[in-house]
């Protein structure tokens, strides 16, 4: 290419300084290892950090999605109810309560408002139920969905009606 014909003289020192402005720096490199400092260089030069990182806040504010996953895992079990609760995990509950009611939440790269993000939970629920959460963090999880568990049939017919199911899928690594 264009950098492929220049040799490794005061040519490439001259175009160093012009891309690395004032970091006048000269040293002797092969063209290839010129190539991957150049293109570093310049591509700090059109995207700098600070642009960047302004722009993840931004879309984090208007299009952010946070998945938290094991929500069951912060609700005080069946033998903790006749305690009082457990107070660890109440304690984690009213700390997620104003993130998902919407605050300023800060981060490395700035403070990132959390009113236009969406929050999605997920927990088994086997020892206690989503309604022994607080009041407040169920009133603002207010969407619940239930899945039921998968019998003999299902999984029936997650083994045999995909058009590239597991049982064909195996068939044909034993055929090859």
């Amino acid at each position: 290419g264009a950098m492929g014909g220049m040799g490794q003289g005061s040519g490439m020192a001259i175009t160093l300084e012009r891309f690395l402005g004032s970091r006048k720096e000269k040293r002797r490199m092969s063209v290839a290892e010129a190539r991957s400092v150049l293109e570093e260089a310049e591509a700090e030069r059109m995207f700098p950090a600070d642009a960047i990182a302004k722009e993840a806040v931004r879309l984090t504010e208007n299009d952010g999605i946070v998945f938290i996953d094991e929500l069951d895992k912060i609700v005080p079990g069946r033998e903790a109810a006749w305690r009082g609760g457990d107070p660890s995990s109440e304690g984690v509950q009213r700390d997620l309560l104003p993130i998902i009611e919407g605050s300023m939440v800060q981060t490395k790269h700035g403070n990132v408002s959390t009113d236009h993000v969406l929050f999605i939970c997920s927990g088994a629920f086997h020892s206690c139920k989503p309604s022994d959460l607080m009041a407040e963090l169920q009133g603002r999880l207010p969407i619940r969905v239930e899945l039921r568990a998968l019998g003999r049939d299902d999984f029936y017919r997650i083994l045999t009606e995909p058009q590239f199911n597991l049982i064909k899928q195996q068939q044909m690594l034993l055929g090859s």
